[in-house]
């Protein structure tokens, strides 16, 4: 078990839909980042003194080695090794190799990885999911006037009835229609726009186990955004 959860849950949690691009390969779909959003994610979390690359270049591919420092001080070096795309100019060749072995360097500390279709790590789901959970009675701030109470949205408390995060479509579904009926949100509208750029199955009762738990850490994390915002900007917030 880490000993840094938040640190390594907040570099491999998953990027806003715009981040991610999509490229046909082989008759296939293939999700992917750039370099410069990994960098963006590691500058976010860490700060940009607290990583550094090397590289080691190679005949047919580009060894990158990642560092970065921990919180309490210590260092964590991964490595991977990048091909080359094998561009008609030399130039941009080399760039290719550099770029790709970074990306894979950093799936290693979990920049990305769910974008290989092999989910997230179990402390990033329980993070993400116990963000959605208010704060204990002693550990909750005074409540606000009851006009201010009303102004809020309010995060959805669980998954379901059994306080863990829904694990089927038909589940996922059955939350969703919740929460729009408790804080009068067009959430379903918003995961259905999401799930269409992530190329994910029309119907959400089709959706499988890893596209669930993805969808469902975006409503949550779509639901605090826009936390903060007026109740009459509240659904104009969720729709952006």
């Amino acid at each position: 078990m880490t000993m840094h959860p938040d640190l390594f849950a907040a570099l491999a949690a998953p990027f806003e839909p715009h981040e991610v691009k999509v490229r046909s390969q082989s008759g296939r779909q293939l999700h992917y980042i750039t370099a410069r959003t990994v960098m963006n994610r590691l500058d976010d979390v860490l700060g940009p003194e607290n990583w550094w690359d090397e590289y080691v270049p190679g005949e047919h591919s580009v060894l990158c080695k990642l560092t970065i420092r921990l919180p309490d001080g210590s260092l964590l070096t991964k490595a991977d090794a990048g091909g080359y795309a094998g561009m008609a100019d030399s130039g941009d060749d080399d760039k290719s190799g550099y770029s790709d072995g970074f990306k894979r360097a950093a799936v290693k500390f979990g920049v990305a990885r769910y974008l290989y279709r092999d989910g997230v790590p179990g402390f990033v789901q329980e993070r993400t999911a116990a963000a959605a959970v208010p704060a204990t009675p002693a550990q909750a701030e005074p409540e606000p006037a009851p006009a201010q109470a009303a102004a809020s949205p309010v995060i959805p408390r669980n998954g379901n009835s059994a306080g863990n995060p829904p694990r089927t479509g038909k589940a996922l579904f059955a939350w969703t229609k919740d929460q729009e009926q408790r804080y009068q949100v067009g959430l379903l509208k918003y995961l259905n726009q999401w799930a269409k750029l992530q190329e994910f199955p029309g119907r959400m009762v089709d959706w499988d186990g890893d596209q669930v738990s993805l969808a469902y850490h975006e409503a949550v994390r779509k639901l605090q955004s826009v936390q903060s915002a007026p109740q009459e900007n509240y659904e104009e917030a969720l729709s952006n």
